[in-house]
């Protein structure tokens, strides 16, 4: 498939040891059931002739002779603690593996009964395997794959303005004139030590002779320098404020002059600046996905949600859409991506908007095993701004109506009650059975909101690992910046990422990492635990168990797509996605669980990442990209 790394076995992989093996009871305790399951007749008959010294039998597939030899697994992995996260969490020895998808689940006796004479055989030697992970939200082709930037990794790391200011000095030293400097991933104001953002009078004595384009927040602010706004001319102190058009967006102003001090708030101002500009075409995406995949398989990510970011020519979907795929075309898409289209609700009028929806190339649900299509994703709010309520409304019931899933950004309770009026009204109008829907930060419900989510079967999305991070409290400043007491709940409210009360009301909750960090061990970290840097626990009544959590990175992701039935979990007839790890999620203690190394990551039947350093204690680093 296009990656680099992909191994083959031809002995047992003696190097890997644990210190535990399971006994036959713990595999079997889980249930009753066979763990044994076959594809067909045909995978029976196999089981039947697996000690015949025959070699060359034959039989007849529709009136075709076919050898019983090319109907034996391609691979085995045995002798392991298989979670396989089906229905009853059931636990495995070993598993078959034909063409890219598992033919048999069971005991080693029973998977080795199996084996044929071109088999591969895999020893785990006691490890514990899970299915591949999923990360339902990481905003991939543009951020996660773009080449290291020494530099823009010491301005995301500032601590103060004038940190940010030095970054952006040696930058411009090294850039020839005119040429854009754009960094993200900047750190937030509290981060930085100060109550403002900063603005293009501190950027403009080191950048006099290039634009500069800083994004803050998650590039929910940007910062721009004089040269910029020179050079783009639509920023003036005549310019009419976005919001004033319907638009998510301020153009922050000096309050004595009326000029544009530089900050740009929300996608409707910040489009803007990065309007006339396109960072990401086609060609330079397709290399950050292939430099992302090679990232994100060694943290066992075989999935995940690309909310694909527009970076450059307003809310423009052709680059990030064109380059997934050409390089599913080509072959060449390692990880399974679900590629989202942005509505561009922040940035264009409603008319636009549902001209936008009416002119899309192809119907909802697109796909093939690599690439999936058929998803919008709406963000109603950021920053403290908000789209105004019936522009939302309009918008989310359309796409409903025209059959698409949505995916929606809320950040604020204010923000939760409107969408869930908006889907209250859109199943109302447009009844539809099985939309699945999906609500990504899915942060202050409340109880109203709750009951609507659970009466139309709403998937929430909440970035567990976020709990290491300060959590904002509603509302929040005009100024943009975040209170820092997440504990405070307004009596009317659940809190940040209220999980727990989600599952307690038969919601499906999926976790994803949105960057912060990448590292799906790091989510159920996350989860389980709800540590903050500080070690305060962030409304420990709202933990999720482990199995909820390894579910929340399998197979509710999986189910969120429509595609629960072929991946997700191990189980026959499903893609051979799984996941090897140096220590067992299932006995160590919860706090240690990001400390697990994973050892290798399988797509598909095929390797793509095994771990050069096999030490199951080894330390785990999880980048934040973003």
């Amino acid at each position: 498939m296009g990656c680099s790394l992909t191994y083959k076995f031809t002995k047992p992989l003696s190097r890997f040891k644990l210190a535990e093996r399971i006994t036959k009871k713990e595999v079997m305790k889980r249930g009753t059931k066979s763990r044994i399951f076959l594809l067909s007749g045909l995978l029976i008959l196999l089981g039947l002739y697996a000690l015949s010294p025959t070699t060359s039998t034959l039989t007849t597939v529709r009136g075709n002779p076919v050898s019983l030899d090319q109907l034996k697994p391609d691979k085995i992995l045995f002798n392991g603690k298989i979670v396989t996260v089906d229905q009853d969490f059931s636990i495995a020895e070993a598993v078959a593996i034909k063409d890219g998808k598992f033919v048999a689940v069971g005991t080693n006796a029973e998977i080795r009964a199996l084996i044929g004479p071109n088999t591969e055989e895999i020893d785990l030697e006691g490890k514990t395997v899970l299915p591949g992970f999923t990360d339902p939200h990481v905003h991939f082709a543009h951020k996660v794959g773009k080449i290291d930037d020494p530099i823009e990794e010491m301005f995301s790391q500032a601590r103060s303005i004038e940190e940010v200011r030095k970054a952006v000095q040696l930058k411009a030293a090294e850039t020839p004139p005119e040429e854009i400097i754009w960094f993200s991933r900047g750190p937030s104001q509290e981060t930085m030590g100060t109550d403002r953002w900063p603005n293009r009078y501190d950027l403009d004595p080191v950048s006099p002779d290039n634009p500069v384009i800083l994004g803050f927040a998650s590039d929910h602010v940007t910062v721009v320098n004089s040269k910029l706004i020179e050079m783009v001319g639509t920023i003036t102190k005549d310019t009419p404020q976005p919001y004033e058009r319907g638009f998510a967006g301020e153009i922050v102003k000096d309050p004595e002059t009326g000029e544009p001090t530089g900050v740009l708030r929300e996608k409707g101002a910040t489009t803007l600046a990065r309007g006339p500009f396109n960072l990401y075409p086609t060609e330079t995406l397709e290399e950050n996905i292939k430099r992302g995949s090679e990232k994100v398989v060694k943290y066992g990510i075989t999935s995940l949600f690309d909310p694909c970011t527009n970076i450059g020519k307003g809310m423009d979907n052709q680059p990030g859409l064109q380059a997934y795929q050409r390089l599913s075309a080509q072959g060449e898409l390692t990880v399974r991506i679900n590629a989202m289209i942005r509505m561009p609700i922040r940035v264009q009028t409603l008319e636009e908007n549902l001209d936008f929806l009416k002119n899309f190339l192809f119907a909802p649900g697109f796909r093939n095993d690599r690439l999936r299509i058929g998803t919008l994703k709406v963000s109603v709010d950021g920053s403290g701004m908000r789209v105004p309520a019936e522009k939302v409304k309009a918008i989310l019931k359309a796409a409903h109506k025209a059959g698409w899933q949505l995916y929606i950004h809320l950040s604020s309770g204010e923000s939760f009650d409107l969408v869930t009026d908006a889907l209250e009204e859109a199943y109302t109008e447009f009844p539809r059975q099985d939309a699945r829907h999906v609500i990504t930060h899915a942060r202050w419900p409340s109880q109203k909101d709750i009951e609507i989510l659970k009466k139309y079967d709403v998937i929430v999305e909440p970035q567990m690992g976020f709990s290491r991070a300060n959590d904002p409290i509603p509302p929040a400043p005009p100024s943009g910046r975040l209170a820092e007491t997440p504990t405070r709940v307004p009596p009317d409210r659940y809190g940040p990422r209220p999980v727990r009360t989600y599952l307690d009301n038969g919601i499906r909750v999926m976790t994803g990492s949105d960057q912060k960090p990448i590292g799906p061990l790091f989510t159920v970290w996350g989860a389980v635990n709800r540590l903050r840097s500080s070690g305060e626990v962030l409304q420990p009544e709202q933990r999720m168990t482990l199995e909820e959590a390894i579910r929340a990175i399998t197979i509710v992701p999986a189910y969120s797509i429509f595609e629960e039935n072929i991946k997700g979990s191990i189980e026959v007839g499903k893609l051979a996605d799984l996941v090897v790890l140096g220590r067992d999620i299932l006995t160590i203690p919860p706090e240690q669980i990001r400390e697990i190394p994973v050892l290798m990551t399988m797509i598909g039947g095929q390797f793509v990442y095994v771990n050069p350093n096999q030490d199951p204690y080894q330390k785990v680093v999880y980048p934040y990209f973003g």
